[in-house]
């Protein structure tokens, strides 16, 4: 389900290239403690740090396929896809995260639409997922606003760092709703 090559997704606001070390540098420029303040890892402390953190994201191409956001020549943040299921023709947009200065202007969306939208037409799948921290209303209400449908919650979902579980809340938009949206 996932290519064999990696590839970028441009739109009017936003480009996703394949994430690479050379990115380390913008990312960690753009992260801070609010920035991870709900996801289940912790911020990497330092440049050389964030470029292992990348270095171990794209270590995982049978599970996950991650892209650097970026407006302009500007590195905004990450995300990528998780999970590509053949059998049930699905995959995750997930470990999403920019910088505080691009809260709020869209460019979340824009990416995620470029995403969903590559899902759906081409790589054949009929519905994605995304979970997010019970916690994030932010991230939560940007799911609504694109059309996802929320499933509930599903309780110790992911280990963090730390040794504690977070939960997650689950969405989803199939293709049908997508074409029609």
């Amino acid at each position: 389900m996932f290519p064999q090559r990696p590839f970028t997704l441009a739109g009017p606001r936003v480009r996703l290239e394949p994430l690479s070390p050379e990115h380390a540098e913008g990312l960690w420029a753009v992260a801070d403690d609010e920035v991870f303040a709900r996801l289940p890892y912790d911020r990497p402390p330092t440049v050389p740090a964030m470029r292992e953190w990348i270095c171990a994201a794209s270590s995982r191409q049978a599970v996950r396929l991650p892209f650097a956001v970026l407006v302009g020549q500007e590195v905004a943040g990450t995300t990528s896809y998780w999970y590509p299921d053949e059998v049930r023709r699905q995959v995750e947009i997930g470990s999403t995260w920019l910088g505080r200065a691009w809260w709020g202007t869209g460019v979340n969306r824009a990416a995620k639409r470029l995403l969903l939208e590559h899902a759906f037409t081409e790589l054949g799948c009929e519905k994605v997922v995304f979970r997010t921290d019970p916690e994030n209303t932010r991230s939560q209400q940007a799911l609504h606003r694109l059309g996802a449908v929320r499933h509930g919650l599903v309780r110790r979902d992911w280990p963090r760092g730390d040794g504690t579980w977070r939960d997650s809340v689950y969405y989803s938009i199939l293709r049908s709703e997508w074409t029609a949206h």
